[in-house]
């Protein structure tokens, strides 16, 4: 049986962009979300994926697309090996690409979490394996990814305005956000962010639970981790990193991270 091991790269061409390649065992993604959008290829084996309410199983030539704050959970079908590609990309790489497609008032929102789309699936991995290698000139990476942009765009939906009941609203679930992005590196509690929705502690609890599929605590948890991403990718010391998104013990910090995205902070 291989080995959980899990590498992560940049790509100079594509600003912001982060590439990995893992492969797992026994390894499981618990239940989280990612600040970008979040694009999987399994190459080998298959990989089960609950998102959306629902449960996939993703294999070669499906790929796996998760927008920002989607909660999901991935592991290997039936306790198998799989491996696993991804491209991480920040929000504003679309945005030039979306004006003409979307309202300003909307994010890109995927119609599928699983595209079956066997050309895109090749095209995706061609261009992972190339920005992985890093020998490829800029002008032709940069046609290359332009090119898997439009072809994702196909695959965009505006997403609903409808707001279903027992959530939080959209404006109270915005203001719960950014005020969380804006405090990562102080203490949050329950009866702060209550407060921001003119809610009781145990009204906030359940509507928030509704509104994202996980409790305040993992939803802040995991948003602290995926911050920290960001300053990591910035070069940033690993005990400033931690001391900025909210882990006064960086032991504990160093511990989450691992469990999260397979590796230590010191690898990312």
């Amino acid at each position: 049986m291989m080995q959980n091991t899990v590498q992560y790269f940049r790509a100079p061409d594509v600003p912001g962009l982060v590439l990995s390649d893992g492969h797992f065992s026994t390894f499981s993604f618990d239940r989280h979300f990612h600040l970008d959008y979040h694009i999987g290829l399994v190459v080998d084996g298959v990989q089960q994926q609950s998102a959306f309410g629902k449960t996939s199983l993703i294999g070669p030539g499906l790929l796996s697309i998760l927008s920002p704050d989607e909660m999901h959970d991935g592991s290997g079908y039936e306790n198998s090996e799989y491996t696993l590609k991804t491209f991480r990309i920040p929000p504003n790489i679309f945005t030039e690409e979306m004006a003409d497609a979307m309202d300003s008032a909307h994010r890109i929102e995927f119609g599928s979490t699983v595209l079956d789309d066997k050309s895109l699936w090749h095209r995706a991995h061609s261009l992972h394996t190339i920005l992985q290698r890093g020998d490829a000139t800029s002008l032709f990476v940069e046609e290359q990814w332009l090119d898997l942009v439009k072809r994702l765009l196909l695959h965009v939906t505006v997403h609903s305005a409808d707001e279903p009941e027992g959530v939080l609203a959209k404006p109270h679930w915005k203001e719960v956000r950014d005020y969380c992005h804006d405090n990562l590196s102080e203490k949050i509690t329950l009866e702060q962010l209550a407060s921001l929705c003119n809610l009781n502690r145990y009204q906030f609890l359940r509507r928030f639970k509704s509104t994202v599929g996980v409790t305040p605590y993992n939803w802040l948890k995991q948003l602290r981790l995926e911050s920290a991403c960001a300053l990591l990718r910035k070069g940033e010391r690993v005990s400033c990193v931690a001391a900025n998104v909210g882990f006064y013990d960086q032991s504990h910090f160093v511990h989450a991270f691992r469990k999260a995205y397979g590796v230590p902070p010191s690898k990312y």
